[in-house]
């Protein structure tokens, strides 16, 4: 029998999940920014979604060993996994901001502006709800990227923790092997 890897189901989805990251980042930008109802509920959904890819890639791991596994093993394959896609998360963003799309937030910012002015609110609460876009720029520089980064990677940890206490199986040690 072939001895198991540590780490290879956890870059095996790792590279998954950040590949779908990428492509669900490009269709928010690309396609959902025109709204921003649909680029929040698009994200909400994409997050979602690899929350989900997350949970299929503690599930492998647990399948992979033969269905008992305990709570290390399982969080080392999402932890894995959370790191990998939160630095195509982050490596996409500033790569598409900066250079595929540079006016993105100066768009999304207009489009926002139209929405609030629709939605009937007064000049000074259009005013004050605009006012985080101006920090926009401020978002991609280096050490912001690295807070954000270090802040998902937490957040998606806890998250992951919670699925590796949930899948966990640790072996009966009164169990007669199976023939």
């Amino acid at each position: 029998m072939q001895p198991i890897s540590k780490y290879s189901m956890g870059l095996r989805y790792g590279l998954i999940t950040g590949l779908a990251y990428a492509i669900l980042l490009f269709f928010r930008y690309k396609f959902f920014a025109g709204s921003p109802i649909a680029l929040a509920i698009f994200s909400m959904v994409s997050y979602l979604i690899i929350l989900g890819l997350y949970l299929f890639a503690g599930i492998s791991r647990k399948k992979e060993l033969v269905g008992y596994a305990d709570f290390k093993d399982i969080f080392r394959t999402i932890f894995i996994v959370i790191i990998i896609t939160e630095a195509v998360y982050v490596i996409f963003n500033a790569i598409y901001l900066k250079y595929v799309d540079p006016a993105f937030f100066d768009n999304f910012k207009s489009t926002t502006r139209n929405f609030l002015e629709k939605s009937g609110l007064t000049q000074d609460q259009i005013d004050e709800r605009m006012k985080s876009f101006d920090d926009s720029g401020k978002q991609m520089t280096p050490m912001s990227l690295v807070k954000g980064f270090g802040s998902w990677v937490v957040i998606d940890s806890i998250i992951g923790m919670i699925y590796a206490a949930i899948l966990r199986k640790k072996k009966d040690i009164f169990e007669e092997p199976k023939l």
